[in-house]
C-alpha cells in the first residue's frame, strides 16, 4: 500500500518538525512554520494521535517491496508511536487544565512529561531523519 507508506512518511516527519521547530526555527524560517502544530490544543491531539495511530498500523502493514514482514518497519513504527506520543503529551501539559479531570490523572501527565520533554528537540530530530531514511530506502531492514 503506497498511500500508508507515504502516509506514514509524512506524518513522522512532520510530527518531529512540530516538535523541533523551536530550535530548528532559530536556524531557518521554514521550520519555524511547523510552530502552528503546537498552537492549538486540539491540532496537537489531533496530529499526535495520528502520528501514533500510522505507528501502530506500520506495525502490522508493510512497506511496498518489503520482505521482512514484522521488523522491516520497525525503527519508522516506533518513531511514529513515540512522537505521537509525545505531541499528545506535550499538548495535555502546555494548555490549560479540563475541568472535572482527576487530579490523580494531572500529576501522572505532568510527571511523565516533566520526563520526556528535555528530550523533546532530539527526538523530533530524530523522528524527522528516520522519516526521510525511510522515504528515501524503502526497502531497507528496520527502516
Amino acid at each position: 500500500m503506497p498511500q500508508f507508506y507515504l502516509l506514514s512518511v509524512v506524518s513522522t516527519v512532520v510530527a518531529g518538525l512540530a516538535l523541533s521547530s523551536d530550535y530548528l526555527g532559530k536556524k531557518s524560517d521554514f521550520f519555524a512554520s511547523f510552530r502552528f502544530l503546537r498552537q492549538s490544543r486540539s491540532l496537537q491531539i489531533t496530529a499526535g494521535l495520528i502520528t501514533a495511530v500510522i505507528g501502530v498500523l506500520k506495525l502490522i502493514f508493510r512497506s511496498p517491496n518489503e520482505g521482512v514482514v514484522v521488523v522491516g518497519d520497525l525503527l519508522p513504527a516506533a518513531a511514529g508511536i513515540i512522537l505521537g506520543v509525545i505531541l499528545i503529551g506535550e499538548a495535555f501539559r502546555q494548555h490549560p487544565k479540563t475541568e472535572g479531570a482527576p487530579e490523580k490523572v494531572e500529576k501522572s501527565v505532568e510527571k511523565v512529561t516533566e520526563a520526556i520533554m528535555p528530550y523533546r528537540v532530539p527526538v523530533g530530530i530524530a523522528g524527522v531523519v528516520v522519516g526521510l531514511l525511510h522515504f528515501i530506502f524503502p526497502g531497507v531492514l528496520f527502516l
